[in-house]
């Protein structure tokens, strides 16, 4: 881009290096007046690139909405969705933002052979963030998981909310938000508790010795029966676990469909406390013995 005031360089670095005040004022006012020159010739393309900026900001929205309405109409995977759909975004804003420079009069051909010869440098600079890239990449072609699944990873949980280019977000169920780099999400064992239809609620109940295991284990067994959320075609089980030094630990699977989960396993543990207590069966638990000294005994 020229500009006509720039014949004034020599001037300018010259500017604050003179003595005389009146030469400092005669070459700024002559930097002004240039520099307010170009802005005239030019202000005509700053209008067009702002109005194009404009625009073309507001139709990279309608065009991303348009996309995402199409692939769920498709009934495409909602993770492969949010990962296009975050590529186009940032694809057509670049784009955008060079055609609104090269209206200005900027010159583009020059700025992609700055940027080309400074890939290097960009690339070394931005080396984590173009790991995240591959690796987003990498979860949307392997399917490792989706939108919708709940993981656990690094000890962080929550069902998976966005997958973008460089981050996936979580949703805890206190309705937080963690955005893991997808990076760590590729080098890192991940634990995935909805990729399966079903799961299995483990509940470990202790009961005391003197209780009739055979009676625990039928009561237990009419709850789940009558629970509409267990899946009764499957192998679930009331069985010993461990014989501890105060009570019996009964060990009960429970199946039902991953979606279900915590809603079982809320009402189950509840149920259960509440049948074996309605059958007498007792639920052993650590007791304290405090045994009070007259500290008068202990003078005598």
């Amino acid at each position: 881009m020229n500009f006509q005031f720039l014949d004034l360089e020599s001037e300018t670095s010259n500017l604050f290096a003179s003595n005389d005040v009146n030469e400092q004022l005669t070459l700024a006012q002559r930097w002004l007046e240039g520099a307010y020159e170009w802005f005239l010739s030019r202000l005509p393309n700053i209008i067009a690139a702002i109005v194009i900026f404009a625009i073309g900001w507001w139709l990279i929205k309608v065009i991303c909405k348009i996309f995402v309405r199409a692939m769920k109409k498709g009934k495409a995977d909602l993770t492969v969705i949010s990962f296009l759909n975050s590529i186009i975004n940032t694809v057509l804003k670049v784009l955008l933002i060079l055609c609104t420079l090269s209206t200005v009069g900027f010159d583009i051909t020059t700025l992609i052979a700055t940027i080309s010869a400074a890939t290097v440098a960009i690339g070394l600079a931005l080396k984590d963030s173009l790991s995240n890239v591959a690796s987003g990449t990498l979860i949307i072609l392997n399917k490792k998981f989706k939108i919708g699944d709940y993981l656990e990873t690094e000890g962080l949980q929550g069902e998976v909310a966005k997958i973008d280019m460089m981050y996936t977000t979580l949703r805890t169920y206190d309705n937080k938000e963690i955005m893991i780099p997808n990076s760590r999400l590729t080098s890192n064992n991940i634990t995935n508790y909805f990729v399966r239809d079903e799961r299995r609620v483990d509940i470990v109940v202790p009961i005391a010795y003197s209780e009739d295991i055979d009676k625990a284990r039928r009561v237990i067994f009419d709850l789940m029966d009558n629970h509409p959320k267990v899946l009764h075609e499957h192998n679930n089980k009331v069985a010993v676990k461990t014989l501890n030094e105060s009570s019996v630990d009964l060990r009960i699977w429970i199946w039902c469909r991953s979606e279900d989960y915590w809603i079982v396993l809320d009402e189950m543990q509840e149920g259960i406390k509440k049948t074996l207590d309605k059958h007498h069966i007792a639920i052993p638990f650590n007791q304290l013995d405090v045994h009070l000294i007259d500290d008068k005994e202990n003078t005598k």
